[in-house]
């Protein structure tokens, strides 16, 4: 799994990889910023997972969602955030966001179990790709007229 770390807080950026690293997630890339995100998503592999702070600086993290959204609807993105207005949660979860967690005690535990369940659904819809191929293949040969 390919996770992309938008994090702008160098400290608090170090104990997220540490935490993924010590969890068996080595394929973690860290960016500091928004536009970075967006050009490593548009231009370069892109990610499995993002996790994302909601102030990114210049721009807010709901914005990098947006753009997201409309280029890839189906990458996961999570929310980490010191924010804990509850609209600005709500909001993320509403533009499409998988979770939102505010940073505190609890945010990393929150965090791996969020993790887990991308990967679980990840390895459920590889597991389906050889069946799907089979019917699409199907289909193809019957509604084939030449």
């Amino acid at each position: 799994m390919f996770i992309l770390l938008v994090e702008d807080d160098p400290f608090y950026a170090t104990m997220m990889l540490g935490l993924l690293h010590n969890n068996g997630y080595d394929n973690v890339k860290h960016l500091d910023n928004g536009m970075e995100c967006l050009l490593q998503i548009y231009e370069d592999t892109v990610p499995d997972l993002v996790i994302m702070d909601h102030q990114l600086g210049m721009v807010n993290g709901v914005e990098v969602l947006q753009k997201i959204r409309a280029y890839k609807p189906d990458l996961k993105v999570i929310f980490m955030s010191g924010q804990k207005d509850v609209k600005i949660a709500v909001q993320s979860i509403k533009q499409g966001a998988k979770d939102y967690i505010t940073k505190d005690e609890h945010a990393f535990d929150k965090l791996l179990v969020i993790i887990k369940e991308v990967e679980s659904d990840m390895q459920a819809k590889s597991a389906n790709k050889p069946v799907k191929k089979i019917i699409s293949n199907v289909k193809k040969f019957l509604t084939d007229t030449e």
